[in-house]
């Protein structure tokens, strides 16, 4: 009988016996893992909804509403009684909600038709639109915030655009903006500034730890003030933007307004600048055909009157569409003139004779010049080389030479003060920058010059490697005292020095801020001074002479009946025009000034023709002639 062999069929403890193929096992090994992912969706759904359902409901609400910020009205700026310099104007916007436009990947024959027809009625092109979305992801804006796409549309426009609304769909929106005006054109353009579109850069500068905490962050299309008191201020004008909560479906589209916030306009700003004296300022300006600059300050408080600077702008260009602004923009940038530099502020001229009102202070305060003093003026003093004279004066006391504008007595005057390497010309230096000059005025605005006071320090350091050049000569000494050489200053410093002189000794740091909207009314701020260090029986010396300059001297042509003026005129040479720089400073009424102006006109030629005839106009506006002398508003 024939034996089978079994096939020999080993067990496996644990699986069982008829499992030769291992499946059972297999089995077990995935029912053990299914319900392991179960559990652990189950711990995973329990710490969700349990432990953390609080936060993740206030998220999901979050996800599904969107905020979108609403631009808030800038605040009006005002001059000293009233006149609106600074308002908005309402105007139309065409809008995109990048969130509502098909995208570019998965619908792109769908978008291109919605920017081709929006193209087609702005007059843009589609890269056009599409460089502006691009513009506002760089400025890190959300896809469901509005971009503007063209601002200031007019209405036909925006009739056509509604009529095309079907075709459009909702991602394109008209909205109602508002625009920075300034009613009266150019005046008063350097003070004011202008507004513009945040930058990279902005956005940057309002991100740092550093910066004021009450200032907030900038967004993306945030308008922001970009120059003059725009800039200066822009924490008082710019407001608190409103805001419009939008619910959202899953691909952000939106789909119901929830709710508004309203704006917060910015506060309004008064300024100390007169609208009257500004006009005649810079009228008077203009008739002088060329660039110049003029400052007028009330010495009793160092709050500015008037700032001038020729040639100017229209702020207004600022808010002009892109297309439109931009080739004015352009030529403003290449005009060899200048016309965005401030001159009343930033630029530095010789201030010619007119610094002798510092010179005289100076050899007065020493003791090294009297009233008694006398000099004969031959037309010029020999000192190495000769240093002329305008004019042979003849025997002339302090009084006599400031009002006939006499170099001579002035190049020995300083010459008394000490050794041309010493004392001297460093005594006359500490008193010229005790009188505010070579360093920054403090004014609020965001750029302003230092000029220059130069002495053998600063001469040895600027030069230093050079031995001819570092050595300080006497006729450093001798072009120094009378505003020459390497002095250098702004309008607006002489218009603080020659206010030092008219009210006694105090050096006020020049302000343009008035006072600022409250509930109450304006809050008025305050000005810091200092004593320039000269004695008030001194100064009333210098005030005296330069009332005598108008009276019978080179100022004469500034003599008006109604108000008594003291003045002096200057000339400053220009190593590269044939004709100098004209002076002119004063101060008003001589007995109780309230006014003292700086003026300069660049290569007129003498003080007295050209830049005398323009403070005369401002103080004509100031006080006019067919009635009793006009008190400026006090505080």
């Amino acid at each position: 009988m024939a034996v089978i062999n079994k096939p020999n069929i080993q067990t496996h403890p644990g699986w069982g016996v008829g499992d030769p193929n291992g499946v059972k096992r297999r089995a077990y090994i995935g029912v053990a893992l299914v319900s392991l992912a179960f559990c652990g969706l189950l711990g995973r759904l329990w710490y969700l909804q349990v432990l953390e359902g609080t936060e993740m409901l206030a998220q999901a609400k979050h996800n599904r509403v969107r905020h979108v910020p609403l631009r808030a009205p800038r605040g009006l700026v005002l001059d000293r009684h009233g006149v609106v310099l600074a308002t908005s104007r309402a105007l139309h916007s065409v809008a995109l909600v990048p969130a509502a436009l098909p995208s570019a990947r998965t619908a792109p024959a769908d978008r291109q038709a919605i920017l081709g027809t929006l193209a087609f009625l702005l007059h843009i092109t589609v890269d056009d639109i599409e460089a502006t979305l691009q513009e506002a992801r760089d400025l890190h804006s959300q896809i469901y915030d509005p971009v503007r796409i063209a601002e200031g549309v007019d209405l036909k426009t925006i009739t056509l655009i509604e009529e095309n609304k079907y075709r459009l769909g909702p991602a394109v929106l008209v909205t109602n903006d508002l625009a920075r005006s300034y009613p009266n054109g150019a005046l008063a353009a350097h003070v004011l500034g202008y507004t513009g579109s945040v930058t990279e850069e902005d956005i940057a500068a309002s991100q740092d730890a550093n910066r004021d905490p009450s200032l907030r962050t900038l967004r993306y299309d945030d308008v922001i003030g970009k120059g003059g008191i725009e800039r200066q201020y822009d924490n008082l004008l710019r407001g608190e933007p409103g805001s419009e909560d939008y619910e959202v479906d899953a691909r952000q589209n939106p789909l119901r307004l929830r709710g508004t916030v309203k704006e917060t306009p910015g506060q309004t700003v008064m300024l100390s600048i007169d609208a009257r004296l500004q006009t005649a300022a810079e009228q008077a300006l203009a008739a002088a055909a060329n660039n110049g600059a003029v400052a007028a300050i009330d010495p009793r408080n160092g709050e500015v009157l008037a700032l001038a600077s020729r040639p100017g702008y229209d702020p207004n260009i600022f808010s002009l569409p892109r297309d439109q602004f931009k080739p004015i923009y352009q030529a403003l940038v290449k005009d060899s003139n200048n016309p965005l530099i401030d001159r009343a502020v930033t630029s530095r001229f010789p201030p010619g004779s007119t610094f002798k009102m510092v010179t005289a202070s100076a050899g007065l305060q020493q003791g090294t010049t009297s009233t008694s003093t006398v000099t004969n003026c031959a037309g010029g003093l020999r000192l190495g080389r000769f240093f002329g004279c305008w004019q042979v004066h003849g025997d002339v006391d302090l009084a006599t030479a400031i009002s006939r504008s006499c170099d001579v007595f002035f190049y020995q005057a300083a010459l008394r003060m000490g050794d041309p390497e010493g004392s001297g010309p460093t005594y006359l230096a500490t008193i010229a920058r005790q009188f505010g000059l070579g360093s920054r005025t403090g004014i609020d605005l965001p750029v302003d010059g230092a000029g220059l006071i130069p002495d053998p320090a600063w001469r040895r350091k600027v030069n230093a490697g050079n031995a001819d050049l570092m050595h300080w000569y006497p006729g450093n000494t001798l072009n120094m005292a009378i505003g020459q050489g390497d002095v250098l200053v702004t309008p607006l410093q002489m218009a603080m020095v020659t206010a030092a002189v008219a009210n006694g000794g105090t050096l006020w740091q020049p302000h343009l801020l008035h006072g600022v909207q409250t509930d109450s009314g304006y809050k008025y701020e305050g000005s810091k001074g200092t004593n320039v260090g000269i004695s008030e029986a001194n100064l009333n010396i210098v005030r005296a002479a330069m009332r005598k300059c108008v009276v019978e001297g080179t100022g004469h042509a500034v003599t008006l009946p109604n108000v008594e003026i003291a003045g002096k005129t200057g000339s400053a040479e220009d190593s590269h025009h044939d004709l100098p720089h004209a002076w002119f400073v004063c101060f008003a009424p001589y007995d109780h000034p309230t006014i003292a102006i700086a003026v300069m006109v660049e290569n007129a030629g003498h003080g007295a023709e050209n830049a005398a005839p323009i403070a005369k106009k401002i103080i004509e506006a100031m006080y006019p002639v067919a009635t009793e002398p006009r008190q400026p508003q006090r505080r």
